[in-house]
């Protein structure tokens, strides 16, 4: 019975089968003849096909993508069949905007890209050729206005701002006969030049690849060769090495990158050596205000992440002094931030002279001082003709750069502090947060051992807070604030001179020094002005200076006396006996550049010293005389002030024979005298007024106060 059951089960699975069969064969058998029938015109179509006729809804989504208006005149050339298929647009342009309508944007005879299927059905983009044929590129950014490269409705956006390319896999790249031209008024660059790129091997060389750029920038040689591996064995999922030399002017960069996914930009390691005549040169290629410099020959390691650009290793130098630290750049705000953490074994104190502006040479590519690499000139390192020139003044902004002195004719002579303007529009074009220290320092002139500061940029304001100098003895030490948002830019400037010792300043000559004892004082000044020299010229404020006891040569003592047969045999003979300094005190108020001593006084035991008089910083002229009454009488006293003339950079000591009068008994009185010195006292240091000397000089002041009214 069991066997008749699956029987009768095992015949009637077979006739439902047989039934089925029966029933579906006739719609299988035309569903697939209509999917071939399909597949057969649309192979036919595609073969037949006039791409061309999708000129014009390609040259639409083009304009829509870049938002340019963008033409193909030329044909369309599509090749399907292939796992790799391509496409060739000839005669694709992008249009430039109405105001620059000379040349396209972007030009070129042909432009053809390949993709690769497969690995585009697991989600990777990899491009086995991308080839572009005569490419015209013409880059413009007016002073004003918008880049020809954005689109009319954009945004305009900060020259420092720019996210990092991200380009797919390439596994042939080639460019031939490639022009690029660049004009940025906004950073002063042209930028002329022929761009190549092709495989020289199809082996496993590791230099098989090379993109190759030559031209000027500002009429200056430039020239970027990149060399890698074959891209045709680039995989998405493995890292790219390639080597870069670049040279743009005096600037030489080596470099060995390594980039963590083809051809991402965004993240990349890069060993490098760079060298060149003054930092401020790279302004150009950073887009960063960097201070002038002398040579600098430096190496690291940058390391690129996003926004952030940042190298830990930093080491080398700048002219005689060596550097090393950490520097870093982050982007994509407002301004590129760049922050820093600098120190030198040995600063050499001449190397800080180009960024004042001191010494700077009158032309060159870039600078931060239009007195030194930044300002135009005839020649060679002058703007290319379709840069925008660099003019100081339009740069800093301040409608009277060029009068040193307003209301005072300028002068001819040279010039001891500094004119050369800041290039506030680079300032005001980041933020920084740098910290520099150097352990020794290398001043022939000044016993210097420390040099330490801490500079803040943010939004045109410049702050260097602290800024200190240490001395042997005694410290330098204080604080500067430039705001570079107005214009011309406004300084503020306190800085104090803390126990610093005398006798340290002497000739090499001299065998002991003309003072000894400790000096304190305070430089307060506010201003404004695009340089040093124009600051100066245009302060208010006051300088105060305070030795509470010292030493000093007699010779010195007597000279401002007077007492011909004393004095002068004293400095012909070279006697180097001392007299005891018991307080001196030199206050001076400045107005307008005009600088008047208020106060100056110095007590001895043998004489008092008084002086008057000043310096105008306009043409940086002094008038100073010096006078003493000796506390005892003298013979032969000739009363005669000693003058100091002259300038600042060439000062000359005399003595003024057309005051020479007939000997008096009087000595000029101590209360006329010494009226603001308790001020004066109080506002270098508070305890100077208790000092001994200092405390004993005011209160002998008072009884001759008195006798005077």
């Amino acid at each position: 019975m069991l066997a008749a059951c699956a029987a009768y089960l095992h015949g009637a699975r077979g006739c439902l089968i047989t039934l089925m069969q029966r029933r579906f064969r006739g719609p299988a058998k035309w569903i697939g003849g209509t999917l071939a029938a399909l597949l057969v015109v649309l192979l036919v179509f595609i073969a037949v096909f006039d791409w061309n006729s999708l000129r014009a809804p390609l040259a639409r989504r083009i304009s829509q993508k870049t938002g340019l208006e963008a033409t193909i005149s030329g044909n369309l050339i599509v090749h399907p069949w292939s796992w790799n298929p391509s496409v060739t647009i000839n005669g694709l342009r992008l249009v430039n905007p109405a105001w620059n309508a000379r040349t396209p944007v972007f030009a070129a005879r042909a432009v053809t890209v390949q993709l690769n299927i497969p690995r585009l059905l697991v989600g990777q983009l990899v491009l086995p050729r991308v080839e572009f044929d005569e490419p015209n590129v013409d880059l413009e950014r007016p002073a004003a206005g918008k880049a020809n490269w954005l689109p009319p409705t954009a945004v305009q956006t900060p020259p420092s701002s720019g996210s990092s390319i991200h380009l797919p896999a390439v596994r042939r790249l080639i460019i031939s006969g490639g022009q690029l031209r660049v004009v940025d008024h906004v950073r002063n660059l042209a930028f002329t030049g022929q761009v190549t790129a092709d495989e020289r091997a199809q082996n496993a060389e590791s230099s098989a690849f090379r993109l190759q750029c030559t031209g000027t920038i500002n009429q200056r040689s430039f020239n970027l060769a990149a060399t890698g591996g074959p891209l045709i064995n680039v995989d998405p999922d493995k890292p790219y090495q390639f080597a870069t030399v670049l040279t743009a002017g005096d600037i030489h960069l080596h470099a060995r990158a390594e980039i963590t996914k083809p051809f991402d930009l965004g993240s990349y390691v890069a060993s490098f050596s760079l060298s060149g005549a003054d930092l401020a040169n790279a302004y150009y290629l950073t887009n960063l205000a960097l201070p002038n410099t002398g040579p600098y020959d430096v190496s690291g390691t940058l390391r690129h992440e996003g926004e952030n650009f940042n190298v830990d290793d930093l080491r080398g130098r700048i002219g005689a002094s060596d550097i090393e630290g950490k520097v870093g750049v982050r982007l994509g705000g407002a301004r590129p931030l760049l922050t820093a953490l600098l120190s030198s074994r040995r600063l050499d104190l001449a190397d800080l002279a180009p960024t004042l502006g001191v010494g700077a040479p009158t032309a060159g590519p870039a600078a931060l001082t239009a007195g030194g690499p930044g300002s135009t000139s005839a020649g060679p390192d002058a703007a290319a003709p379709d840069a925008p020139s660099v003019d100081s003044a339009a740069q800093s902004g301040d409608a009277s750069t060029h009068d040193p002195s307003p209301g005072r004719p300028a002068s001819t002579q040279t010039l001891l502090l500094p004119d050369a303007d800041l290039q506030v529009d680079r300032v005001r074009a980041m933020d920084a947060d740098v910290r520099y220290s150097a352990r020794s320092v290398l001043a022939p002139k000044l016993p210097m051992q420390d040099v330490k500061f801490h500079l803040t940029l943010d939004a045109g304001v410049l702050r260097i807070d602290p800024l200190s100098f240490a001395l042997t003895e005694g410290q330098f030490s204080g604080s500067v604030r430039i705001d570079a948002a107005q214009t011309p830019p406004e300084t503020d400037l306190d800085m104090k001179l803390l126990n610093i010792d005398l006798a340290e300043f002497k000739s090499a000559s001299a065998e002991t020094p003309p003072l000894s004892g400790t000096l304190l004082g305070r430089i307060r000044l506010q201003g404004k002005g695009a340089s040093v020299h124009k600051f100066a010229a245009n302060s208010d404020g006051s300088l105060s200076f305070v030795v509470p006891q010292g030493q000093v040569r007699s010779v010195f003592a007597e000279l401002t006396g007077i007492n011909v047969a004393r004095g002068l045999g004293l400095l012909l003979t070279g006697d180097q006996k001392q007299t005891e300094l018991r307080c001196g005190v030199a206050d001076f108020t400045a107005e307008h550049g005009h600088v008047e001593a208020t106060s100056f006084v110095i007590d001895t035991t043998d004489v008092l010293i008084n002086g008057r008089g000043g310096l105008d910083f306009g043409d940086e002229r002094l008038n100073l005389s010096i006078e003493g009454d000796p506390k005892q009488p003298r013979l032969f006293r000739l009363r005669s002030p000693i003058s100091l003339s002259g300038t600042l950079s060439k000062p000359s000591i005399g003595i003024k024979p057309e005051k020479t009068i007939v000997q008096a008994a009087a000595a000029v009185a101590l209360g006329t005298l010494l009226t603001p010195v308790a001020a004066v006292l109080a506002f270098v240091d508070p305890g100077l007024a208790h000092n001994a000397d200092c405390a004993a000089l005011l209160a002998q002041a008072e009884p001759k106060a008195s006798a005077n009214h």
